[in-house]
């Protein structure tokens, strides 16, 4: 038996490729989905108390720059995840963290904020970029560190000249 309505068959077929394009596409960030925070309110963000039934979210500050300038200095206790690994370590690296706080070398470098968007992207919930980055919080009088972390792996050899 054919459809009464033949056009509404096709009209079904649009509907359901439509939704089916808008479902795989990824989610799209732009710079006013970031929230920026000071020095002293990442500080005050991660000592926020919880509420009566919350625990204290776990935060990190994450670091998207090259390993060979986190080893140059980096806020104590960084976790160095360069940007170009971010999408396949991210999960890895940070999933047991519920608050993430990315920073960069100064107040116009993009990485932070490239970094940020590709973390919200990524699905994490609570992503904050640190405004000013490492220069900032050095100015705010905050501790920062050299080397590398522990658990890094080593950097490649450079080719001989």
């Amino acid at each position: 038996m054919a459809p009464r309505y033949p056009h509404h068959a096709r009209l079904d077929a649009m509907i359901a490729a439509t939704v089916a394009l808008v479902g795989a596409c990824e989610m799209r960030t732009t710079d006013r989905d970031l929230v920026y925070l000071t020095p002293d309110q990442a500080i005050a963000q991660i000592n926020k108390p919880a509420g009566a039934f919350q625990s204290a979210p776990t935060a990190a500050y994450v670091d998207p720059r090259s390993r060979a300038e986190y080893e140059k200095g980096h806020i104590a206790g960084a976790i160095s995840l360069p940007f170009q690994d971010m999408t396949l370590e991210a999960h890895s690296v940070l999933g047991g963290f519920g608050m993430l706080i990315v920073y960069d070398t100064d107040y116009d470098d993009v990485i932070a904020k490239s970094a940020s968007k590709r973390l919200l992207e990524l699905k994490f919930k609570e992503v904050y970029t640190l405004e000013g980055g490492l220069k900032a919080w050095t100015k705010a009088g905050h501790e920062t560190q050299t080397g590398l972390p522990a658990n890094a792996p080593e950097l490649p050899d450079k080719p001989v000249e």
